[in-house]
């Protein structure tokens, strides 16, 4: 993707530093020309110039280097997934959990090899979200990536706590999922062979994380398909994004406005439910 990306107006692959796009014809800016200013710091975060992974990715490391500096497991006791806590009102788990990771532990209480899977989770969910959502938002737009990554999360686990209701379950790849199933859904939405190579590559991955999921039991399947399914959905409505920002632009910048202050809400009943009851 540092070659080339998607031309906002046909979806078609071009040239990253052309500033028009050789199959439509419309002028595109010379979006690789930017790309290329970016320090290393701020090109590995925000890949691409992709303000949603960017702070997706942000936040899931921030927490993730907070559960570990303080030695607590706070945030994942008053976070993650699990339905006895949300029927009694915790609604906010449902998508706290997606941006949530468990912390490096190395009280020496559990196996030594524990640390590194726990490393290995969030690496590898942060892998996915760079990688695959930076792909999504480049097609879809920051409004509709963010819209379809909340909306994977909040289904994802929603399917969890139905499936699993007494297991606590935490993590991003809800959320990775329904990217994969945002670049399925792009497969029919566009009939272009890159979008074609980009489905045929997402079901692949897909498949075999859930193949995956069946043989290993510490791996949250339900929120898996739920996040597919539910990434899947929101970007086959959604749409491809217009070259002209009418209503249903507008609309989706409206449901995205909605997605982002709904986490925000989220996190802030998460560390007031946390203050409240260490108070108490």
């Amino acid at each position: 993707m540092s070659q080339s990306r998607f031309c906002p107006n046909c979806r078609e692959l071009i040239d990253a530093r052309t500033d028009h796009c050789a199959h439509c014809g419309i002028a595109v800016g010379a979006g690789g020309f930017r790309i290329a200013k970016q320090s290393s710091i701020s090109a590995w975060l925000f890949p691409g110039g992709k303000l949603a992974v960017g702070l997706i990715l942000i936040a899931n490391v921030l927490l993730f280097a907070v559960s570990t500096a303080t030695r607590s497991n706070t945030l994942m006791q008053y976070g993650d997934k699990w339905l006895p806590a949300i029927l009694g009102g915790d609604w906010f788990r449902l998508l706290t959990a997606g941006y949530l990771h468990q912390g490096l532990s190395f009280s020496g209480r559990g196996p030594a090899w524990m640390p590194l899977l726990q490393f290995l989770h969030i690496f590898l969910n942060m892998a996915g979200l760079r990688n695959v959502g930076t792909i999504v938002e480049e097609i879809f737009g920051t409004r509709r990536m963010f819209a379809a990554y909340s909306a994977a999360t909040l289904a994802g686990f929603t399917l969890s706590a139905m499936w699993a209701p007494r297991q606590q379950s935490l993590g991003a790849s809800a959320g990775v999922f329904g990217l994969l199933g945002a670049l399925i859904a792009y497969g029919v939405l566009s009939k272009s062979t890159a979008a074609r190579h980009l489905q045929v590559v997402c079901l692949f991955n897909a498949g075999i994380g859930l193949i995956m999921g069946g043989f290993l039991p510490m791996i949250d399947n339900a929120a898996h398909l739920g996040g597919l399914i539910g990434g899947f959905a929101v970007a086959w409505m959604a749409g491809l994004p217009r070259w002209v920002d009418d209503t249903t632009e507008k609309l989706w910048g409206l449901v995205s406005l909605v997605s982002l202050l709904l986490t925000l809400l989220a996190f802030g009943e998460l560390f007031y439910r946390i203050f409240a009851r260490r108070a108490g």
